[in-house]
Parts: structure tokens; sequence; C-alpha cells
């Protein structure tokens, strides 16, 4: 039968060592002194220290998810659910920050594509519902709600990425291309 508490001091124990040592540093052996756990106990939660790793990512986006689908539960229009979510998104963007900074030589693209994987899967179906919802409102002129939120989607986060420095260049782009594909007046939205 798992233990969680056995799952969460092992989870602990590389986390610690991820920030002290970088993810490439840290053997399955050093987690497992750490944790003062047996190697097969190890193997038994996790496959390997990207599993340790996606699972923190996992964590991360299922709490984030949580607090997003909460706020955008009072809202009551879909105006501004989409402003509160594109918000939301450009400032959350590329922010998984615990686990990007494990990786000390800067070598993580596995790592931003369980990322992107991971976001798409937890936030790309609010973003869509919401999209419906601005159809449904007569708000939002789109043919394929799931396209549209797609895209909004994967610009926000290629875009961030991008221009992460600009932090004004990032919404007025963001905000002209969220209003083009949902065919709103280029200022229709406020983020």
């Amino acid at each position: 039968m798992p233990d969680r508490a056995t799952k969460m001091l092992i989870l602990s124990s590389a986390r610690t060592l991820f920030s002290e040592k970088g993810y490439d540093e840290t053997s399955v052996e050093e987690i497992c002194a750490l944790a003062g756990v047996a190697k097969g106990t190890f193997f038994y939660y996790f496959e390997s220290k990207q599993f340790i790793v996606r699972y923190i990512a996992e964590m991360q986006l299922r709490e984030f998810c949580a607090k997003l689908k909460g706020q955008l539960d009072t809202m009551r229009d879909a105006m501004s659910k989409l402003e509160y979510l594109v918000a939301a998104l450009i400032e959350r963007s590329g922010l998984i920050t615990e686990p990007e900074g494990y990786f000390k030589n800067g070598d993580c693209e596995w790592f931003r594509t369980v990322i992107i994987e991971e976001r798409m899967k937890s936030v790309y179906p609010l973003m869509e519902s919401v999209v419906d919802e601005g159809i449904r409102e007569g708000l939002f002129k789109v043919k394929n709600p799931g396209v549209c939120a797609a895209v909004i989607f994967m610009g926000i986060d290629s875009y961030v990425r991008a221009f992460a420095e600009d932090t004004e260049q990032v919404r007025d782009g963001i905000r002209e291309i969220t209003a083009k594909t949902m065919g709103l007046k280029e200022n229709a939205l406020v983020i």
C-alpha cells in the first residue's frame, strides 16, 4: 500500500538537493540517502528523476488552476473572465520557477516541453470554456472555439518567453492577438 508520507519525503529530499546542487548533479542515490529510503522505494514512487520534476510542476499547475477556477467562478461575464485569464496567464507564463531553477546549465528543453504539455492539459480547458461562454453570450465571433483558445494560450506562452523583459510590449501584443482571435475591437480588452 503506497504511503503518501514516504512519497512526500522523497519529493522533499529531491527538491532540497535539486535546489542546492542542480538536477544534473543530483543522483537518485543522494535523494534516497537524504530521505532515508532504499533505492527500490524511490522507484516505487517515481520512475526517474524526471518524474519528480514533472510531479512538482504538476502540483504547481494544479494549485494555479484551482485558484484560476475559483476566481473565474466568481465572475459574471465571459469578457471579464477572458481578461482575467489572459492577465493571469501573462503573469504566470514561464513561471513554474522552482523546477526550472534546478537546471544550472540551462539545459532543460525537455522540461519546457513537459510544462507546455501539462499547461495544455490543465489550463487550456479553462480557456476553451471561457471562449465557449463568450460565444453563447454573443461577445466573441469565432467559428472554432477550441482552435481560438489554443492560439491564445500558446500565443501567450510564446510571446512571454520572447519578450519577457518588456512587460508593456507583452501586454500590448497579447491584447492585440487575443482581440483579433476573438473578433473584438482592438482596445476591447483591459489586461
